[in-house]
């Protein structure tokens, strides 16, 4: 193609893409409409072993103090600032409450994480353009007491943000010679449910504003057929709701968790004031890979070893310092409207608009999951949608009687084999889609 089409079919691009709507189930008017394809106030590039550069974009999308959030780009580059060729571009979305880079990228918050354990640095390495997206209540400091602007957010804001996301990273793939088409989606827990969320909506959309073309739910579902799920499930919307009701607008678990690994990294052997019985070591250990126990869910973060107490003495597939400096390095403050939607959406008894146009939805799906994480309820939303690609991947290392001990949910991105088990088969689904 010669310079002048080139850069004209860029322009175009650029233009149409520019002319996106971000996914909203609000038709009112607000003070985030001066915002709407949000505006980058300053960039910065890391330059990465192996030609690879991380750049980190800031994206005003409101009027208010926290109303941020940060893209992501890791890439390989001919040199600064020039990325090589790729074929395609995939956009990351993490849990909650998780950074982009903590949850992907382990090596930057911890020396346990060989330097290049980290599926964003292993996609980029075999030319993928990759994406990825910090929330905006991620920024919000550990001191904060008034949460009153926080009331209301929940998946609508972050799935408003997330299109955001995708359309400016669009933008800058196109303004970089990446190519103009739409990325392949992948979601992390939380992350996936806000993409089935998303793709549902782009349904609705003409198909050339539609910013997601193949989509990764990873170890995460919405819909679900097991009773005891949806009891736990509606029980824990009931508790979001009263706390909602009685102004708690903030979940705190970033807090706990950090408290954890600060009390577990400098006196492991000393009795845990936060579990009972235990030491500091065996509390963090118990959280990440005994969650069953401790919340009543179905799922764990971690598969663990066990004493003959059942107690966790290490864990089985990452490592556990691995762990202890994740839980240091989470988010503090989380919406609690986020838990309402999320739980609401689970029980299924109380109709939400997240889940309105599941079953339109008809892109390629690759579910992965774990045995020990959502495994195969996970999988259950994705029959539920019109696509006629799907594909499923659930890595279980254990006895099906020995679940609570197998392949967990974070072990998917953290584990020591988790190139070979996960990263891999993404990547080869991810070329056969190209």
């Amino acid at each position: 193609m010669n310079p002048l089409l080139r850069w004209t079919t860029t322009l175009l691009c650029v233009l149409s893409l520019s002319l996106a709507v971000p996914v909203s189930q609000s038709k009112s008017t607000t003070n985030d409409d001066a915002f709407a394809r949000g505006r980058i106030t300053h960039s910065e590039r890391i330059a990465l072993p192996d030609g690879l550069a991380h750049y980190r974009y800031y994206v005003r999308v409101g009027p208010g103090q926290f109303d941020v959030i940060r893209l992501h780009r890791i890439v390989r580059e001919r040199m600064p600032y020039w990325p090589v060729q790729t074929v395609d571009g995939i956009f990351l979305l993490p849990g909650s409450p998780n950074y982009f880079e903590a949850i992907f990228m382990a090596p930057t918050i911890s020396s346990a994480a060989p330097p290049d354990h980290s599926i964003v640095l292993f996609l980029a390495k075999n030319n993928v353009d990759v994406w990825g997206m910090d929330y905006a209540w991620s920024f919000i400091p550990a001191e904060t007491t008034d949460f009153t602007f926080m009331k209301d957010w929940g998946l609508t804001k972050d799935s408003r943000h997330a299109e955001m996301g995708l359309s400016l990273a669009r933008l800058i793939r196109a303004m970089t010679h990446q190519g103009v088409g739409p990325l392949e989606l992948l979601g992390f827990s939380y992350g996936g449910i806000i993409g089935y969320n998303i793709i549902g909506e782009e349904t609705q959309k003409p198909r050339p504003l539609r910013n997601i073309k193949g989509f990764i739910p990873l170890d995460i579902g919405i819909k679900f057929s097991d009773e005891a799920i949806l009891e736990f499930e509606c029980s824990a919307a009931d508790i979001d709701q009263g706390n909602l009701d009685a102004g708690i607008y903030s979940d705190d678990t970033g807090l706990l968790t950090k408290q954890l690994s600060d009390l577990a990294l400098t006196v492991p052997n000393d009795p845990s004031p936060i579990l009972v019985g235990l030491t500091n070591y065996q509390a963090i250990l118990f959280f990440g890979a005994n969650t069953e126990q401790l919340s009543g869910q179905w799922w764990h973060f971690f598969g663990g070893l066990m004493d003959e107490n059942g107690l966790p003495f290490d864990l089985r597939f990452t490592e556990a310092r691995l762990w202890e400096d994740l839980a240091g390095n989470i988010p503090p403050h989380f919406p609690m409207r986020g838990n309402l939607d999320v739980d609401t959406l689970f029980c299924g008894k109380t109709p939400t608009p997240f889940d309105d146009h599941l079953g339109q939805i008809t892109i390629p799906i690759f579910f992965v999951g774990s045995a020990g994480g959502f495994g195969e309820t996970g999988y259950e939303t994705v029959p539920l949608t019109s696509s006629t690609d799907t594909k499923k991947l659930i890595v279980q290392l254990l006895t099906n009687e020995q679940r609570a001990l197998d392949f967990g949910h974070a072990d998917t991105v953290l584990a020591r084999d988790a190139e070979s088990l996960v990263w891999k088969p993404i990547l080869g689904w991810l070329t056969a889609h190209r």
